[in-house]
């Protein structure tokens, strides 16, 4: 068998995980036993798991009285097979006495993967600092048996991770690392029991040692707060500190929290600045005026990002200024986005916009959101988390897949209007003429340097560094995707996917203008302006939006942002009424006039396509009333 490999598999043997109806497979500990080395013998791969058959046997020998007494000698056992399956058995028994310690750290030396785990049910704090030890030697950590041998250990493991964070005997490059992310999964209980002893490893090291340090006790939350003095008083004491010392009040959720980050805003609004606030949730709550202003930010953005933080940290001033992002003409993100913070903020003051975005928004998903909040503020109840609490950038970026919530269309029945093939080229087509119009440009990676090697840990897992994550740049020549006509040169667009893409302007003169540097899915002359559709959708990534281009008199192109949609685009194409309707990644499909009023598109069922005009007289209808019912609350 290859069991040593057992690190990502734990979870498959946590108490209960079996089917509690299946019957026992043998009667008697004795019996059970002698089925372990029935089964030992069989030859066959297991892998890094254990079959059905196998969970059932260790189960039941957990439940015989005297259990570890059997089981520890098996350690031993010349058949690895035997010895694993015994590992795997007493990695949950409820506790082992301490003097199998030493017949349990020579388990661990023998390479028996399922073992680590023992050492947190002998209980004491010897078992406990041998768990540390064998953790930050170990290949695969932070991610195995040994991380969760010392989250079990809780309390009796603390003096020696405080201890090895004060490289006590020594440092690898990634003990600190390993250590803190184990901590920071502990309970409350064991974090806030470590916090004094690696404060006091802070304030007595140098510097370099004192950042990796502070790393840890930012990562353990609120059961670090009462650290907030001795760390307001190290940032003064040592200013070379500052930036880590603020970094830990964040974590240890500081009532400096909102003052940190509203500093950082300032100097430097960012996307992911602002997620980070967010995730500090009421803690802070005191950057929430710099957060408003925000809203007015010229990037969409920012804009969006700002609206989701000030509901995740309760910042209720806000809720005037939030109204007026639920019919916002340009971001539809931003009103869905709008719509769930108000909720998130029980604002009451904010029910009858609500109850008008509820019915009237032409988005469905808006309408969905807004009913929703209008839930939350009534019961007074708070949003539940869609996501692990550990995984908060999804919860905080579920905006980016509104699309999705909209529901699919196969076939939308706005039908589309033929484009000349002189001024609009496609790579389905047109290759030769669009070949003709390449252009330079540079794809960037990220990855080792050439002929570096990299190692693989023991589960596969390639692990990156700064040494092994360097820069990449090469020029390639680029064929466009798209090109349309305008009356002095091309619109060219290029599309490589998570590699990136450009809109390029080509004169007749041969002048090469870069207007913007994302993926680019098609280009339009739509009314009296020009527009591109641009955005990506990878991974967790799903943004889209449809920029306008702009010629200014002394011939310098500008791409700005003109309508943001709810994803990344598609397909998009002109309709015989003169719209554009873009379908999303997710399916959505949405309809944008010419003057930049936007609908769903009419997803086609029946050969009828009338409801195409009294779709768009209802949107255009519904979207003067909503802006006149705003225009009047402003002026009351």
């Amino acid at each position: 068998m290859r069991w040593k490999n057992a690190g990502l598999f734990f979870l498959m043997l946590l108490p209960g995980s079996m089917d509690a109806r299946a019957p026992a497979p043998c009667g008697s500990l004795e019996a059970c036993i002698q089925h372990l080395h029935a089964l030992a013998r069989l030859d066959r791969d297991y892998g890094s798991s254990m079959t059905q058959e196998e969970e059932r046997l260790v189960e039941e020998i957990r439940r015989h009285p005297g259990a570890v007494d059997a089981l520890v000698p098996l350690l031993e056992h010349p058949e690895d097979n035997v010895a694993n399956i015994a590992a795997a058995a007493l990695r949950d028994v409820p506790a082992i006495d301490p003097k199998y310690l030493p017949q349990i750290n020579r388990g661990l030396d023998r390479g028996l993967g399922w073992l680590a785990p023992a050492l947190a049910r002998i209980g004491t704090q010897q078992a406990g600092e041998e768990a540390v030890a064998r953790l930050i030697v170990s290949k695969s950590a932070p991610h195995n048996q040994e991380a969760y041998a010392v989250k079990l250990s809780g309390r009796r493991a603390v003096p020696a991770i405080v201890a090895r964070a004060a490289c006590q005997p020594s440092c690898s490059e990634d003990t600190h690392w390993i250590l803190g992310a184990v901590l920071a999964d502990m309970d409350e209980d064991a974090r806030r029991a470590a916090a004094p002893g690696l404060m006091d490893v802070v304030v007595s090291a140098p510097d370099p040692l004192a950042r990796q340090v502070l790393v840890m006790v930012g990562g353990l939350g609120s059961a670090g707060a009462a650290l907030e003095p001795r760390l307001i008083a190290l940032g003064r004491q040592r200013p070379s500190l500052m930036p880590n010392v603020d970094m830990a009040l964040v974590g240890v959720r500081s009532s400096l929290t909102g003052t940190i980050y509203a500093s950082r805003l300032k100097s430097a609004p960012d996307v992911l600045i602002l997620r980070d606030l967010a995730e500090t949730g009421h803690a802070g709550v005191g950057a929430g005026k710099v957060v408003v202003g925000l809203l007015g930010h010229p990037e969409a953005q920012i804009r969006v990002a700002a609206a989701r933080t000030l509901g995740f940290i309760g910042y209720e001033p806000a809720a005037a200024v939030l109204v007026t992002k639920l019919e916002d003409p340009e971001d539809v993100r931003l009103a869905w986005t709008a719509a769930e913070s108000l909720g998130r903020l029980h604002a009451v003051s904010a029910v009858a916009a609500l109850d008008r975005t509820a019915t009237t928004h032409w988005y469905a998903p808006v309408r969905e959101s807004a009913k929703r909040a209008l839930r939350h503020i009534r019961k007074r109840t708070p949003y539940p988390l869609q996501f692990h609490e550990k995984n908060f950038p999804f919860e905080f970026f579920a905006y980016q897949n509104i699309d999705q919530a909209s529901g699919a269309c196969e076939e939308f029945a706005e039908r589309p209007r033929e484009e000349s093939k002189r001024s609009k080229l496609y790579a389905r087509t047109s290759g030769p003429a669009l070949r003709a119009l390449s252009y330079a440009t540079t794809v960037v990676s990220y990855g080792p340097e050439v002929g570096q090697e990299t190692e693989a840990d023991d589960d596969g897992i390639v692990r990156m560094t700064p040494d092994t994550m360097v820069e990449h740049r090469r020029t390639v020549s680029q064929v466009p995707s798209v090109a349309l006509r305008t009356e002095q040169g091309w619109l060219v667009g290029g599309n490589r996917g998570e590699w990136g893409g450009e809109l390029v302007y080509i004169g007749d003169d041969g002048v090469r203008q870069t207007l913007l540097e994302r993926n680019v899915e098609d280009i339009f002359a739509l009314g009296g302006r020009y527009v591109a559709t641009v955005g990506l959708a990878h991974l967790s990534m799903n943004d889209g939006e449809v920029v306008a281009l702009t010629r200014a008199p002394g011939g310098v192109w500008r791409a700005e942002t003109w309508r943001v949609l709810p994803g990344a685009p598609s397909t998009s194409y002109l309709t015989r009424q003169g719209e554009l309707l873009v379908t999303t990644v997710k399916g959505t499909g949405v309809v944008i006039s010419p003057d930049g009023r936007m609908r769903e598109a009419v997803c086609k069922r029946v050969d009828d396509t009338s409801r195409i005009d009294d779709a768009t007289s209802e949107a255009r209808a519904a979207a003067d009333a909503a802006a006149s019912a705003a225009r009047d609350g402003r002026s009351r």
